[in-house]
């Protein structure tokens, strides 16, 4: 067939193939800087873990001074010192073992062992605390080498549950990403959520939105020009579900008023057919 015939739309969706194909070929060098990327980022939560260790053991140090330097005990039944009082912390909810949820549980851990140094004085203590808010107690009955402090703790925590979801994984998903029976609305969030950790160029990351479009939205799409943005060619879909949401609501208002109307109009007649004849006919004898 020639080229100068084919239709603006077959072109389009052919070169969303090859771009798909392009970028299968990229997965590999970008999963391995993931590897990377997820390396750094361990070792800054160590190196984090470890300053807040440091600041709770120097904030210990810091009250053992404060009360070996209190008044007497009766000056402090009269007057009781507010230096040994810590502030009311929220505790962490419990740990189901949620990939997404390993690192904040464990950084909510050490605030609260940070802002309650009294509490949590031993490193068992904050170990016992961590473990009481999972779904599994086998290490601490154990008694293993991970218990002796909270920091080996929490890395042997991320070894299992803190492993991230590489760019190779993300972007596997966006290909298989499929609008169905949501909204563009609601597609375009979970759209985006594997997109920042796909590491994809902007225009991959708009022909697999595109791609997984309803079919309804990309037959309205058809006669516009479609925007190089991603921000904006979720905009163009959304602003299109919108009018077709609305046409639809529209008609279904029309049709239930219609429908009402003939039902009245039945109704009536129905009354006006039994209804009784007025008196005017002779008295009976």
């Amino acid at each position: 067939m020639d080229p100068a015939h084919t239709s603006p739309p077959q072109n389009r969706f052919e070169q969303i193939e090859r771009a798909l194909q392009q970028h299968e070929e990229q997965m590999a060098a970008a999963s391995s800087e993931s590897r990377r990327a997820a390396a750094a980022h361990e070792q800054a939560t160590t190196a984090l873990a470890a300053q807040v260790q440091q600041l709770t053991q120097t904030l210990s140090q810091t009250l053992a001074l404060v009360q070996s330097a209190a008044p007497s005990p009766a000056a402090s039944a009269l007057a009781p010192s507010r230096v040994l009082s810590e502030p009311h912390v929220g505790t962490p909810e419990r740990y189901t073992g949620e990939l997404e949820g390993c690192d904040p549980f464990l950084t909510n851990c050490s605030i609260l062992f940070a802002l309650q140094p009294l509490t949590f004085a031993t490193e068992e203590a904050k170990v016992a605390y961590a473990i009481s808010h999972l779904w599994g107690t086998a290490k601490w009955d154990r008694q293993t080498s991970t218990c002796s402090s909270f920091q080996a703790f929490a890395a042997e925590l991320r070894k299992v549950f803190g492993m991230e979801v590489s760019s190779y994984d993300s972007a596997q998903g966006l290909l298989k990403m499929h609008q169905g029976n949501q909204t563009v609305a609601d597609f375009a969030i979970d759209f985006r959520i594997k997109a920042r950790r796909s590491e994809w160029n902007m225009a991959a990351l708009c022909d697999a939105f595109l791609n997984g479009l309803a079919d309804y939205i990309k037959d309205k799409m058809v006669s516009y020009d479609l925007p190089t943005t991603l921000d904006s060619l979720m905009e163009l879909a959304t602003r299109i579900n919108l009018c077709i949401q609305a046409r639809r609501r529209e008609k279904l208002q029309r049709t239930t008023r219609r429908q009402s109307s003939q039902r009245l109009r039945r109704t009536s007649t129905v009354t006006s057919s039994t209804a009784p004849d007025s008196p005017g006919g002779p008295e009976p004898m």
